[in-house]
């Protein structure tokens, strides 16, 4: 099947060659999984939401929140998935959870779950549809998860928090650039806030796979963001 491959844009540093070759290289190996939760039947239906899922992420706001995440979190559920109650709406969630982002509003989740009823509603049934949509709100980390699938995806989303530090440092730096129409000590004092609700948490993961696998490089990121967001002078 063909992909229209003008419609990638993902946010990795380096030529514009090195980087249409990473980004196809994402985009072809999402597509791979995108149709492995398909049935024959349903491959060719499901292939304009896949091309529609890409366009999404590929658009020029996105640093952070773009295939490469929704990648990196199929490869978590990958490692986990045997922890996962009804693994394929955990997936499917992963999917959509960022479909809508516009980091100037503070309904993209709501309206992800949304546009998941609307491309899905065809595809699934309803318990599942409801499922998914669910596990997409549990993304919004304002309130425990209310079951161990909830737990799960939000682990999955929170799991850059505990990657190695340059790697995390990309990603704070990422969301910066998401953020870029807000001054300096506006975002730093916000972002700071923000994190330090992560860190004085008990248990910043849920689940015992990411809590054993990540916590405790969690912590040191978080705590040397937090200490860097809250001193003066400019973002760094």
């Amino acid at each position: 099947m063909k992909i229209n491959k003008s419609i990638t844009r993902l946010s990795i540093k380096g030529s514009s060659t090195m980087h249409d070759k990473i980004g196809n290289t994402i985009t072809h190996a999402t597509l791979a999984r995108w149709l492995e939760l398909w049935s024959d039947q349903a491959k060719n239906t499901t292939l304009h939401d896949f091309n529609d899922l890409v366009k999404r992420y590929g658009e020029p706001h996105r640093h952070y929140h773009d295939l490469s995440h929704i990648s990196l979190c199929l490869e978590d559920l990958t490692e986990a998935c045997s922890h996962a109650d009804h693994p394929f709406e955990v997936e499917l969630a992963i999917w959509f959870h960022d479909a809508v982002y516009d980091p100037r509003r503070s309904d993209n989740e709501e309206v992800s779950a949304r546009y998941a009823q609307d491309t899905l509603g065809k595809l699934i049934e309803k318990e599942s549809l409801e499922r998914v949509q669910s596990l997409i709100l549990a993304t919004r980390h304002t309130e425990p998860p209310k079951n161990n699938d909830e737990k799960l995806i939000a682990d999955i989303d929170l799991a850059i928090l505990g990657r190695p530090t340059k790697e995390y440092k990309e990603y704070e730096d990422e969301i910066r650039q998401e953020y870029g129409w807000v001054p300096d000590d506006r975002f730093k004092a916000g972002r700071a806030e923000v994190l330090a609700r992560f860190l004085a948490r008990e248990r910043i993961y849920y689940t015992d796979h990411f809590r054993e696998k990540y916590e405790m490089n969690a912590r040191a990121n978080l705590s040397h963001s937090i200490s860097m967001l809250r001193t003066s002078g400019p973002y760094q």
